[in-house]
């Protein structure tokens, strides 16, 4: 045997035994919850049972148990089915009958459940709920109803009084117990934690309302005692979720069987078959669209929460990509920087090396060689022209004056430069900023070298003002042009207006943009003087 298969033996017997000790356990509780459920039934020998429990107790148990361990449940249950105490006057094949429809109704209504789309052991959406009702209230309970009537028929009853009674029993126990035993089964459920003032004035007047009904059942008010717990089965719907709603149904619907029992009914009218009737048209009335509620509000706020941390990874995101967005841009600088050091260091002093060397060709020509003079002052030229192309573009990756003159000067020196070559009056009103730190000025210059490049090259305007101020502690650059303009209400999706933004955001600063067709264009950014970068998120 291999390492792998033996690893695995160790495990199978730890699931054995947890199996084991979770069975030893779970089936004493079982046994207890399901006779208890079976007395509780049979509370009226006179009457059929308004809600028959036990369905409830076994279709909860096998929901929440494993296929292969259904026959433990299934075996405990059909024993107590014949203890002699709560059914002295019945036949026994009739209790064989009616046992075996039961405990196979319940297996046969759980194992629909877990392969049905859309089944669920804990109901929680509206599909969820529809799949279950149509199984545990519908389906199942009418075909269960056919046999138990024809059952009761053989001992004399009316074969459809019977059958009403038989489903209407089956199927309110599935729609009222069943859910509050599955819903405080489940953890997620049981998590819900009210305002504890608000859950004690809740009890406190659910316990009220209940009293209330018992007075007004001996009263003239009988009919409409039913109503008066109403306002508190919504109220535990809205605020206390489908575990509230499923567990205040469960109380009215315990207390009224019992009740009925006791010849005091909850909803009496005088007599015990009058009582079971308003009792069950009650709770089929209440009783859906309570939970019908409660799983409405539930599906709303497990949205909202999921819209929630949507928004809030969303936005984490969209931080997260600006952050890099600006450090991106520093690298861009950098690697600018780079760049134009090199171009002035290296490419910059060959060319200058060369254009030396042809002078010193030209000087060594005989004079006689006028062809030969000729193309050599012509390389001259050429590699002069490409020298100084080499320089404005290395200014344009890198300002040395920004570097060494400061702001005032490089923006003085980028508008007399932009003007020269695209014959445009530029005026420049420029303090001298004191205190401002390298990024602030890159930031502000990159604007303004941007903002210039695009005048020139969209906006036809004949003159532009820059404008350069200190104020409270930041520092506003304004660039104001005649041209043409743009409408600035839409999203703008050129490269050069997100990039401006882009820095001065990683700066904390803010940039506006003011446009019109045909009145020009304004650019307004403020930056902090001692500005930091933006932390990431």
């Amino acid at each position: 045997m291999d390492n792998a298969a033996a690893s695995s033996v160790p495990n199978l017997t730890t699931v054995k035994k947890s199996r084991f000790a979770i069975n030893r356990i779970t089936l004493p509780l079982f046994a207890v919850a399901y006779l208890s459920a079976y007395g509780y039934g049979n509370l009226s020998q006179t009457v059929a049972s308004p809600l028959w429990f036990p369905d409830s107790v076994l279709l909860w148990a096998l929901l929440l148990t494993p296929i292969n361990d259904w026959w433990l449940y299934v075996a405990i249950a059909l024993p107590i089915r014949f203890i002699p105490i709560h059914h002295p006057a019945v036949p026994l094949w009739f209790l064989v009958a009616t046992s075996a429809n039961d405990l196979v109704k319940a297996p046969f209504a759980a194992y629909l459940l877990r392969r049905l789309p859309n089944g669920s052991t804990h109901p929680a959406t509206m599909p969820q709920l529809a799949i279950f009702l149509g199984v545990g209230a519908v389906a199942v309970p009418v075909l269960s109803a056919f046999a138990g009537a024809a059952s009761r028929h053989l001992l004399g009853y009316g074969f459809w009084a019977s059958w009403y009674q038989w489903y209407l029993g089956d199927a309110l126990a599935n729609v009222v117990l069943t859910p509050a035993l599955l819903y405080w089964s489940s953890k997620h459920f049981r998590a819900i934690r009210p305002r504890n003032v608000e859950l004690a004035v809740w009890i406190s007047g659910f316990a009220l309302s209940l009293l209330l009904a018992l007075r007004l059942a001996h009263s003239a008010y009988s009919p409409i005692a039913f109503c008066v717990t109403v306002p508190f089965l919504i109220w535990a719907a809205t605020r206390f979720g489908l575990i509230g709603a499923s567990t205040s149904l469960s109380v009215i619907a315990l207390l009224a069987t019992a009740g009925i029992a006791e010849k005091i009914a909850l909803f009496s009218m005088g007599f015990e078959s009058r009582s079971l009737l308003f009792l069950q048209v009650f709770l089929s009335v209440v009783s859906v669209p309570i939970l019908a509620l409660a799983i409405l509000i539930e599906e709303r706020n497990s949205t909202e929460n999921n819209l929630r941390e949507s928004q809030e990874k969303l936005r984490e995101k969209y931080e997260e990509v600006r952050y890099l967005a600006g450090k991106l841009i520093t690298a861009q600088d950098d690697e600018r920087r780079r760049i134009a050091r090199e171009l002035h260091d290296d490419v910059g002093q060959r060319l200058a090396l060369v254009a030396v060397h042809l002078h010193n060709v030209e000087q060594s020509v005989p004079l006689d060689m006028v062809q030969t003079h000729s193309s050599l002052l012509e390389l001259k030229q050429e590699t002069g022209e490409a020298a100084t192309t080499l320089r404005e573009l290395s200014h344009q990756l890198h300002s040395s004056s920004l570097q060494h003159l400061g702001l005032h000067a490089a923006l003085k020196d980028l508008c007399r430069t932009v003007a020269q070559q695209h014959n445009i009056l530029i005026e420049v009103e420029t303090g001298k900023p004191q205190g401002s730190s390298d990024d602030v000025d890159l930031c502000l210059f990159r604007i303004a070298q941007e903002a210039l490049s695009n005048i020139a090259k969209h906006s036809n305007a004949t003159t532009v003002t820059v404008r350069l101020s200190e104020n409270m502690n930041e520092l506003c650059l304004e660039i104001t042009d005649d041209g043409v303009g743009f409408d600035s209400s839409g999203q703008s999706t050129g490269l050069g207006l997100v990039s401006m933004r882009e820095r001065v955001r990683f700066l904390n600063g803010t940039i506006t943009v003011e446009s019109t067709a045909m009145r020009g264009t304004k650019i307004r950014a403020r930056v902090p003087l001692k500005s930091q970068h933006r932390a990431a998120g």
